[in-house]
């Protein structure tokens, strides 16, 4: 589109230079006939004023020739007039054409930056697209050899259970916990150290007697007021002994249930094959366990 409008403005300026040559011969031709006629006319006057009259027919013609001369003064001023606005627009034109020219060379020069910049682009990406198919490639092998690996890891869980199944004596003194606690693969397997849970369970029976005892005494306290309520003369006595009596038997019993249940986590402690691995979550349940022995005793006293 550019360079069609470029051949227009050539044209268009072409066609004023012609214009402008043929005024440029018109006002020559015009001017060497003033001059003709100039001359012409002062022979004249001279021959007129060498003959010392002239006639009215003469003094017309020399008014006429006068009339044309102005005439022709006028067109000729006119024709330089048109000829320098003629000048002016040829002159706004090759502004604009080296306007366009320039914008042009810009345009030309944006065009195959760009290109550049798209044939590098389409590098990288060919580039890009080897580069993942090579990583795909290496995690199909890392798929592949992770498969393995898995099959390997299988068949020596399998068997290490076929070797754990014929040991004869070790499994007899494993309970169904400990059992449960050596598949690594257990989400229910203790996470905890021994020390840990030992802590733990102790401040749990700390609790738990001192619940037990704080439910002994509201038991006494009212059995106390049911007793006030009731009371005759007679039988007071006898009612009394039987307060006095329950809670110091109750607190022995559950004291001597503690002292017992220490003694038990002291010889569960003397235990070697298991003791690292697996004894932490069989003395979590055996505490279970004697808690709730406990608490059944507690509530049959």
């Amino acid at each position: 589109e550019l360079e069609l409008v470029e051949d227009v403005w050539r044209g268009e300026a072409q066609d004023l230079l012609t214009q402008i040559a043929q005024l440029q011969e018109e006002n020559k031709q015009l001017m060497t006939n003033l001059s003709h006629k100039d001359i012409n006319f002062t022979e004249e006057e001279f021959q007129k004023h060498e003959g010392k009259g002239m006639s009215e027919r003469e003094r017309q013609v020399m008014k006429k020739l006068k009339e044309v001369v102005d005439k022709q003064r006028d067109e000729i001023r006119a024709k330089d007039r048109e000829l320098g606005l003629k000048n002016e627009d040829v002159e706004a034109l090759q502004q604009q054409q080296n306007r366009l020219m320039k914008i042009n060379h810009d345009l030309r020069h944006r065009i195959t930056v760009v290109e550049a910049q798209g044939k590098a682009l389409i590098e990288q990406k060919v580039e890009l697209e080897a580069y993942l198919q090579t990583k795909e490639q290496e995690m199909g092998n890392l798929r592949a050899e992770l498969g393995k690996l898995r099959e390997k890891l299988q068949g020596e869980d399998s068997q290490n259970g076929e070797e754990v199944k014929t040991e004869p004596n070790n499994d007899d003194c494993l309970s169904e916990s400990e059992k449960m606690a050596m598949d690594l693969k257990d989400p229910n397997r203790p996470r905890f150290t021994l020390q840990e849970l030992r802590d733990v369970l102790h401040e749990r029976n700390e609790l738990k007697s001192k619940v037990f005892l704080l439910q002994e005494e509201l038991l006494y306290y009212k059995s106390e007021e049911t007793e006030e309520e009731t009371r005759s003369p007679q039988p007071t006595p006898i009612i009394q002994s039987k307060p006095t009596t329950q809670p110091e038997s109750g607190i022995k019993r559950l004291f001597s249930f503690f002292s017992r249940d220490k003694k038990r986590m002291q010889a569960s402690q003397k235990n070697v094959h298991f003791q690292d691995t697996f004894g932490e979550w069989s003395n979590s349940n055996k505490d279970d366990s004697y808690t709730e022995q406990g608490q059944e005793a507690l509530q049959h006293l």
